[in-house]
């Protein structure tokens, strides 16, 4: 057995779970450890180890063929960690029904959890030519397609039966829907391409680098709120360290409405003696 060490940093937080957690879990249930003891020491919050003890439990009915053994739940039971794991009776004559909490087990739940997610709605040949025989009448009736969908519970979305109209699927065509025919596909937008060189050195990793060798502990955040696509926008400015923002409107989201509105902001504020010790910039969409 292994050495607890609760002292483990906390680079795994926003991260899935794994075998190596869950064993991790498991060992140190065995040790009797609390669930705030054990998210510290696999970097988790103590509500997601406590969850995930309580989603994996194993029940197991008592081995006793004594009367007693009405294989009824532990009183201990009711409380954390929830599991028999750290209990030191006897558990071979235990009359109490058990609740164990194993690792592999819970891995291998979470791993055909995962595939059933990312597989979706399986379709067989029946169910496909059943949903596209629904999907013929209820079009030739005169029916929405939403409506033939969810009066019929189909379980697909809408999405996915225009997904396999466009691509032939079906028996009917695109001619039956008088909405697919009069709409156009939608232009997709290509994103501004944003060369390396303008990114040396102004990553978050670098802002953080900064404030670390600067020895700088408050600066003031710059974002772009966008409303309406063309239209003005608001530029904020965050005062992080006392819950403090203000904001400035321009008249469009391009380089020299934003560099002049904030020149302007920045020679009102050498004037009156007050300067940004930092600025940090992004933008979001909202």
């Amino acid at each position: 057995m292994k050495k607890i060490n609760c002292n483990e940093n906390t680079s795994r937080k926003n991260k899935h779970m794994n075998i190596e957690d869950r064993k991790e879990i498991q060992d140190c249930l065995f040790h009797g450890m609390t669930f705030k003891d054990i998210a510290k020491r696999i970097g988790k919050d103590q509500t997601t180890v406590s969850k995930e003890v309580k989603k994996h439990l194993a029940k197991k009915e008592s081995s006793v063929t004594r009367k007693n053994a009405d294989n009824k739940p532990c009183p201990l039971l009711l409380k954390a960690p929830f599991v028999c794991n750290p209990c030191k009776k006897n558990r071979i004559y235990c009359p109490f029904e058990k609740q164990v909490y194993s690792a592999n087990n819970a891995q291998a739940a979470y791993e055909t959890l995962l595939s059933e997610s990312r597989e979706g709605i399986p379709l067989n040949k029946e169910t496909f030519y059943e949903i596209d025989t629904i999907i013929k009448e209820g079009i030739k009736k005169g029916q929405r397609l939403y409506h033939i969908i969810q009066s019929n519970n189909l379980g697909i979305s809408i999405s996915t039966a225009y997904r396999h109209l466009h691509k032939g699927y079906l028996s009917v065509n695109k001619l039956d829907f008088p909405r697919v025919v009069k709409f156009k596909k939608r232009k997709q937008k290509r994103a501004d391409s944003v060369p390396q060189s303008a990114k040396k050195e102004r990553t978050y990793a670098d802002f953080l680098s900064y404030i670390d060798e600067n020895d700088i502990s408050h600066w003031v955040e710059m974002d772009t709120v966008i409303g309406e696509i063309g239209g003005k926008v608001i530029v904020t400015f965050d005062f992080t360290f006392c819950n403090f923002m203000f904001g400035l409107l321009v008249d469009d989201k391009t380089s020299a409405s934003v560099t002049k509105k904030v020149r302007s902001l920045k020679e009102y504020l050498v004037s009156n003696k007050t300067t940004f010790g930092l600025l940090l910039e992004s933008s979001f969409h909202c």
